[in-house]
């Protein structure tokens, strides 16, 4: 199972020992208010959509905060012809919303993204209009609206590894500067076919930690 871990956070692959828990956070209120999918989901289609996503194209990690998990995000639907992925995330526990669980996750995860998968350059995400704190939130990592966009209920954002690079090392620095000696990107896992061959030689060296290179001055 493919772990990663920075600042505060760890985020833990999805299993199938975790469907019922999202399946909960999903169905919930909270979290479904914020969704553009807003169906109830049943344990079949739960257990369907996790045999979809359980592959070497798609993403998806329980966020560990406070030595809690808190919610869920991912990277979905690689496309390694065309270097992008799509991002999405939310938090389950209603109490951790304000908290700094999201930001870390994202930062996480688009760190291990961007300065480590090479042939990754894009990420997209769907937000529904009505969430403007989604649509600025991803807007300070380097997110833009798209243009000739026909959906009225949601946006369609895009982020290049260019402006996360110049944008998103803002927020890196103020969340390493809050979280001191967590600020090295750790993972860990056992190679598989459920990997793409770069994070399978990843696992496989054994290298040490990443420390992102604008933070080697602070």
């Amino acid at each position: 199972m493919l772990e990663l871990e920075q600042f505060e956070v760890k985020l833990k692959r999805i299993t199938i020992n975790d469907l019922e828990l999202l399946r909960q956070w999903r169905n919930s209120d909270f979290v479904r208010s914020k969704m553009v999918l807003k169906d109830i989901i049943s344990k079949d289609q739960q257990l369907a959509w996790f045999k979809s996503i359980d592959n070497a194209l798609n993403y998806y990690f329980i966020i560990e905060f406070e030595q809690k998990n808190v919610g869920v995000i991912n990277a979905k639907n690689f496309s390694l012809e065309n270097g992008f992925g799509e991002g999405g995330i939310f938090i389950g526990e209603p109490e951790y919303e304000s908290s700094f669980a999201a930001v870390y996750a994202s930062l996480c995860l688009l760190n291990f993204v961007f300065y480590g998968l090479e042939n990754i350059h894009k990420s997209k995400v769907r937000i529904l209009k009505s969430n403007e704190r989604a649509i600025q939130y991803n807007k300070l990592l380097g997110y833009e609206i798209l243009g000739n966009q026909k959906d009225d209920n949601s946006l369609l954002m895009e982020l290049t590894k260019e402006n996360f690079l110049s944008k998103g090392i803002k927020l890196n620095k103020a969340a390493a500067i809050f979280c001191e000696e967590k600020i090295a990107l750790k993972w860990k896992g056992d190679p598989s076919e459920k990997n793409l061959p770069e994070i399978n030689r990843f696992l496989s060296s054994k290298k040490s930690p990443w420390v992102i290179p604008a933070f080697q001055k602070l």
